[in-house]
């Protein structure tokens, strides 16, 4: 018989008279992956609370362990035995391994540390695992993925018999994601439950016995492995497909190139890129695009190599004349990390305009002149003053139209489709078409390629430091069957 790990019963939850949770019901045995695919945002982050505390909820009743932990009729405010392990650390950098996985955690009374006892269970526990991490190392030095397996140790010593993974795509590289997912498996064996929360059925339907599909806060599908068929999944999916059927008009034009080019993880990559294209560049250890990111981030310079800009050799000297001008970068999350909240929409939009115009400040005739021009694409936005109260679609068009405003001539997009749902991977895959649509050329770093070849010219897929292929739409589909 199976050990019931988590059941919840026609859960409804509301923040500010809005329903996260809607009649939501969700069981997870002992010893199973079980897999959440939101088809919108809605009521993830209030299902992953729900399960780590017993907050208040409106209907419904929440077990862990066959005990009665959560109903409408009374919520404790405590912690459950669960751990979540996401792109937000909870390690403490500055302590050790062993610091991290022993003396930080409920019920440790000790006043004197051992330090050989803490060194030997880890290495018991790094056994089981079969990993080999020292309990000496710093947390700060940690790899994305040996950070993942510490606490993965560290939920094992809490005593938690449910893990909760959420997004892991988001920021392991693909053979990372791999070793990861191999653990995981691993844990199921030991008795461990999983919810492996994601975006891509792709990735998780390999993985898991049984997987959800979340909208509007409720379950509206589950999936069982015989069910785990593309054809089976497109009734509760959307559309990526591109309607428009204009075509580039200067495609054949060479804007960027790069001839052996060597750097500590490139080991002489060549490839050009015309006016107007999109190139993914795909490497599973994510190690050449940290490389490309530091090329036109930080000048670094390659060993050797050339590489050409619109027929101009590039070197560390001349990277500042381009960037914020002719090459523009998207980075990773840009809601969070590329827009000014204490401006208004079009102060943002116009952010980057002095670099090229040359010009200290943009008038308000300029702005108003540019309202003017996007009224139609970006409608009632284009003129809020707050823009806090936007939605991340809207805010998302301010950072694509902030790059379509400025016209570079390229555009470096790193991992564009992190952390968005179904929805917002769509509406971004639209915006980068717009950018294509305006002649820009468009480089793609990304440690996932599913939603990218619906944008892609051309896909590079690396490895050890090298172009092993080079793929077109028209063979896209053997991409898939091998990755």
């Amino acid at each position: 018989m199976k050990t019931e790990i988590l059941r919840m019963e026609n859960v409804i939850t509301e923040d500010n008279d809005k329903t996260d949770l809607n009649n939501l019901n969700l069981y997870i045995f002992q010893g199973e992956i079980v897999g959440l695919i939101g088809v919108n945002e809605h009521g993830k982050e209030m299902l992953i609370q729900l399960i780590c505390r017993n907050t208040p909820i409106k209907f419904g009743r929440i077990y862990i362990g066959n005990n009665l932990v959560n109903s409408f009729r009374h919520s404790d405010g405590l912690y459950n035995k669960v751990y979540v392990i996401e792109q937000k650390s909870k390690l403490v950098n500055d302590l050790s391994v062993a610091d991290n996985v022993f003396v930080l955690r409920k019920g440790f009374r000790k006043y004197r540390i051992n330090s050989h006892v803490l060194e030997t269970q880890i290495a018991y526990l790094s056994k089981e695992l079969d990993l080999t991490i020292h309990p000496d190392t710093i947390c700060g030095n940690l790899t994305e993925y040996e950070r993942c397996v510490v606490e993965i140790m560290k939920a094992m010593v809490q005593g938690v018999k449910l893990i909760v993974v959420n997004e892991l795509s988001n920021f392991l590289s693909a053979n990372d994601l791999h070793a990861f997912n191999e653990l995981l498996r691993q844990l199921t064996y030991k008795k461990y439950a999983i919810l492996y929360i994601g975006n891509h059925h792709e990735e998780i339907f390999p993985l898991c016995e049984r997987v959800a599909f979340m909208k509007d806060g409720k379950i509206i599908k589950w999936f069982d492995k015989k069910d785990m068929h593309q054809s089976k999944v497109l009734p509760y999916t959307i559309p990526f497909a591109d309607t428009h059927t204009e075509e580039a008009k200067n495609k054949h034009r060479v804007l960027l190139e790069f001839e052996n080019i060597t750097t500590e993880n490139m080991k002489g990559i060549s490839f050009s890129l015309h006016q107007g294209e999109c190139a993914v560049v795909y490497d599973k250890s994510n190690r050449v695009q940290k490389d490309i990111m530091k090329l036109y981030l930080k000048n670094k310079s390659f060993l050797s190599g050339i590489c050409k800009y619109d027929g101009q050799r590039l070197n560390p000297d001349n990277y500042a004349k381009y960037l914020g001008k002719e090459v523009a970068v998207i980075g990773e999350n840009p809601i969070d990390t590329m827009l000014f909240y204490e401006m208004s929409y079009i102060d943002n939009l116009c952010f980057l305009l002095d670099n090229k115009t040359n010009k200290s400040r943009i008038t308000k005739k300029i702005k108003k002149s540019i309202q003017l021009e996007y009224d139609k694409e970006l409608g009632e936005e284009l003129y809020a003053n707050d823009i806090h109260e936007l939605s991340k679609t809207s805010l998302y068009n301010l950072v694509y139209y902030r790059i379509h405003l400025l016209n570079p001539k390229l555009v470096l997009l790193i991992q564009p489709f992190g952390k968005a749902d179904m929805y917002l991977r769509r509406h971004i895959i639209h915006l980068i078409r717009i950018l294509k649509r305006k002649e820009i050329a468009v480089i793609i770093l990304a440690v996932s390629i599913s939603d990218c070849l619906y944008v892609a010219d051309k896909l590079l897929l690396l490895e050890e430091g090298k172009v092993k292929e080079t793929y077109y739409p028209d063979t896209f589909s053997q991409i898939t069957d091998s990755n």
